[in-house]
């Protein structure tokens, strides 16, 4: 034998006797194997997202179309005229407060009035001296300083006193909405004592509430202003606000989405999925399609008149029972949807 041909029969003998790969090996089945393993077949579907099922979220006040009403007096709270829930409309009275500041109102507003009149006056004449040349330019404007200062104090308390509501006992002011909305959330207690500026109503206009998202850090290359978030119920939002920080315990991401909530509450813990965009490739496929075996994922695609596996990459797993998959298969490919498992335990040519 020629020594030239030795070393390729020994390569050849080496190659058919090393096993098929999984990926190679195609399994051919009878009819009767077919419905005796429940074989059922489909088509690989093009994915236009990854979804990410069952993210931790907690609803809390939208940034946009809300207001946080506050006490400008401390105060008793002596009515209460608005409950959570409510809808209510800009200006309505929310409620009711007792004050000792309120109760100098008046007084203190015939003050300011003087004090206007005497800055603008004076502001007034300093303005003519001026432009006669008798005075400097500083003391013109110190004046006009002084009378701005005055307009600002009276606008203020003109403000305040037109918080108390008509016949109402003196020293008692009123919250009113700003905006036409709902109630969310409502801090006062009736008899109960009010700090000055404390919070007491939080109101959204609208159903709109936002979402708090803790997202694993391993997706935050995908992430995007403007994906699409959905949550039970058929509410669906945008992604309006992505951390810049991962927290070290959960190495999660926070990730905030204006959705319009229907139902949800403020405060409520709920479960949310997050659309990323699919990369270039990916199909979708009823997950009992995939098959995992030694750390990969397999699915059987038809070919050769046989089924052959081949690798891909699950990029996620919904609770609807899909998956979103890539690897070399393409949208409209035949594949096996129903009885993966049991078609992968069979030995290769399927006998």
């Amino acid at each position: 034998m020629s020594r030239r041909l030795l070393p390729l029969l020994i390569l050849l003998s080496v190659l058919a006797s090393a096993p098929a790969t999984a990926a190679e090996a195609v399994k051919t089945l009878t009819p009767a194997q077919k419905q005796a393993l429940d074989i059922r077949t489909g088509t690989a579907q093009p994915a236009a997202h990854v979804p990410l099922d069952g993210l931790p979220a907690r609803v809390s006040v939208p940034l946009t179309g809300s207001a946080v009403v506050t006490a400008p007096y401390e105060g008793v709270v002596v009515e209460l005229l608005a409950r959570e829930g409510q809808a209510v409309k800009q200006g309505q009275p929310l409620a009711r407060i007792r004050s000792r500041e309120a109760m100098t109102l008046g007084a203190d507003l015939a003050a300011a009035q003087g004090e206007f009149r005497v800055a603008s006056a004076q502001a007034e004449r300093d303005r003519q001296l001026l432009a006669e040349g008798i005075i400097p330019a500083a003391r013109a404007q110190a004046d006009e300083a002084r009378r701005a200062a005055a307009a600002a104090r009276l606008h203020e308390l003109q403000a305040a006193r037109a918080m108390a509501p008509a016949g109402a006992v003196p020293g008692t002011y009123e919250l009113r909405a700003p905006i036409a909305g709902r109630v969310l959330e409502r801090s006062l207690q009736l008899g109960e004592p009010v700090a000055m500026f404390a919070k007491a109503y939080v109101l959204a206009a609208g159903s709109q509430v936002m979402l708090e998202m803790q997202v694993p850090s391993r997706d935050t290359g995908t992430l995007r202003l403007g994906l699409t978030v959905q949550v039970a119920g058929g509410a669906e939002g945008r992604v309006s606000e992505i951390g810049g920080a991962v927290d070290p315990a959960s190495q999660t991401v926070r990730v905030r989405a204006e959705v319009d909530g229907g139902r949800l509450l403020v405060g409520q813990q709920i479960r949310a999925t997050l659309l990323l965009p699919a990369p270039a490739g990916a199909v979708r496929v009823p997950s009992e399609a995939v098959v995992e075996r030694q750390g990969q994922a397999w699915v059987y695609v038809a070919r050769g008149g046989g089924y052959v596996a081949v690798p891909v990459q699950r990029l996620a797993q919904t609770t609807g029972g899909e998956s979103v998959v890539l690897g070399p298969v393409a949208a409209g490919s035949e594949l096996v949807v129903r009885g993966a498992a049991r078609l992968d335990a069979m030995p290769a040519g399927g006998q």
